[in-house]
């Protein structure tokens, strides 16, 4: 029997606002997750991409490895492809590798293809304090007290730590199922202090964006976490401009 070949026309018919490159840890099970939600409605898609770990215990030496990995992660995201950003989404790696070296790398992965930005959530955070005139955080983090020590250090001179708190939970397998509780407990609590008047909740594994309006409705401040300002910067970079609500009063900022 002849197999019949079909006639065909091409045609990109999915319509979009942006295509974003994702590379995730590969034990993240958050950021897809939170990211369903915030990119719901948007009309931009996210083509995501792993890379592998030396250890589930998250040391600065291990997040160092990651860097490795960053040019292939990259080229495995629909080769060819334009993509308008690419988002490294780990906060603590990003920060160990050295923002500009991660955008460097992700953007020379490939010379063939077009990437117009880069971004991670610990650039995006500067980012969003430089756009919101803040120079104080309150930082709460799963890390060890090293990685987290990094992170506070890596802030200065631009923001400086007024308090910091930690779940001191190098594991990252077990950061997601730290409870929502939880994590709303610790920021309820730092929220007391009346130095504090935005606090960053660091790391994109840890499950809190759907309870951020919640929280600062509690709480009277502003609340950041790694996958709302990284999305928020994917937004920005995207040049969307729509307001997005539900997941705290950043996103319904013009950007």
């Amino acid at each position: 029997m002849e197999i019949r070949i079909l006639e065909k026309e091409l045609d990109n018919q999915i319509s979009y606002n942006g295509k974003v490159g994702l590379i995730l840890l590969a034990t993240d099970q958050i950021t897809l997750y939170e990211f369903e939600a915030i990119f719901k409605d948007t009309g931009i898609l996210y083509f995501p991409s792993r890379v592998m770990l030396d250890s589930v215990e998250l040391s600065p030496e291990v997040l160092m490895q990651v860097k490795n990995q960053l040019s292939s992660a990259t080229n495995s995201i629909v080769p060819g492809m334009k993509l308008d950003v690419v988002a490294f989404s780990c906060t603590s790696a990003s920060m160990t590798i050295g923002e500009d070296e991660v955008s460097k790398i992700i953007k020379n992965s490939d010379l063939n293809r077009q990437i117009d930005e880069v971004t991670n959530p610990y650039s995006a955070i500067k980012s969003i304090c430089k756009f919101l005139d803040i120079d104080e955080l309150g930082v709460i983090t799963p890390y060890s007290l090293e990685v987290t020590q990094g992170i506070v250090d890596g802030m200065l001179p631009d923001i400086k730590a007024v308090d910091v708190a930690t779940f001191n939970n190098p594991n990252d397998n077990l950061v997601p199922i730290i409870t929502p509780a939880s994590v709303k407990n610790a920021v309820i609590d730092m929220a007391k202090n009346e130095d504090v008047k935005t606090i960053f909740v660091s790391c994109t594994n840890i499950n809190i964006c759907r309870y951020i309006d919640e929280l600062e409705k509690i709480t009277g401040k502003t609340i950041l976490t790694s996958n709302q300002v990284m999305a928020w910067d994917i937004l920005r970079l995207a040049k969307y401009k729509k307001p997005i609500y539900g997941f705290g009063s950043i996103l319904e900022k013009e950007r």
